[in-house]
Parts: C-alpha cells; structure tokens; sequence
C-alpha cells in the first residue's frame, strides 16, 4: 500500500524506502534492492505520493522512526531518478 495516496498496488509499482542511521540521526533512503533491514515503507514513484506522505507525516511512523524529517523535493528527486535507470516511467503512472 502507497503511504502517500493509500493505496494497494503492486509491489512492482511501488518503490521501498527505509530508514539508515547516519551518528544517531536517522535518513531516509530508498532500497531499490529491497534488502536495506528494517521496516520499510512503499509508495508510488509520483510527485504527488511523495507530497501527500510528507505532508501526512506518513515516514515517522510508518518506519517507526520519531525525529525523522523528510524533504518532498529530495526524495521525488532521488526517486525519479532510480526509475528512470530502472527502465520505469518516474512520471504520474
């Protein structure tokens, strides 16, 4: 299920992002791997996803993460570019 807009698609729709410490400080990154440990959170690779589950302040929790901030711009970046080496369309699928 899509943190950002809700929801349930594919897991071959959807990127994983999970949570690394960098000294005590969590960071948000996306797994494209899928086997960064932890929990992890999905959500569709759109501008809009990203916004609503920012705006939702969907990753703290759902990643069980307290503290953790996000910048919508950072991660639909970095999202975007993942799937654009990914052979997928980075752009409202």
């Amino acid at each position: 299920m899509c943190v950002g807009c809700r929801k349930r698609a594919e897991a071959a729709d959807l990127v994983r992002v999970a949570v690394r410490q960098d000294d005590n400080t969590p960071q948000l990154v996306v797994d494209v791997a899928r086997t960064v440990p932890g929990r992890g959170a999905w959500l569709h690779p759109r501008r809009d996803c990203v916004t609503a589950a920012v705006r939702r302040k969907a990753f703290p929790s759902a990643l069980r993460a307290p503290g953790l901030t996000v910048d919508p711009d950072d991660l639909a970046e970095a999202i975007g570019e993942i799937t654009e080496e990914d052979g997928r369309s980075g752009r409202n699928r």
